[in-house]
């Protein structure tokens, strides 16, 4: 009868563990700074023509996405390494 007991408190131990290690949920590093920065803005020169202008805020743009990207690939990567299989709904 003992040997029975101790299996139950065995199975119980397990449960218990498995549904605290679900609940933990998962603590993802601080986002980096580099992820934060806004857009810079492109203020027209005196005189400067309309046209490089344009191709200033072209290259801004194309550096702004470029960060963007990054910080996506990153953060999939993040999620991606936590990810865990979720248990059946009840």
């Amino acid at each position: 009868m003992s040997g029975c007991a101790h299996d139950e408190a065995a199975r119980a131990d397990a449960a218990a563990a498995e549904m605290g290690r679900l609940a933990a949920g998962v603590n993802l590093p601080d986002w980096p700074a580099y992820c934060r920065e806004h857009m810079p803005a492109v203020v027209p020169k005196v005189g400067e023509k309309a046209r490089h202008s344009q191709s200033r805020w072209e290259v801004v743009r194309e550096q702004h996405n470029r960060r963007l990207d990054w910080c996506a690939g990153h953060y999939d990567g993040i999620a991606a390494e936590y990810a865990r299989p979720r248990p059946p709904p009840d």
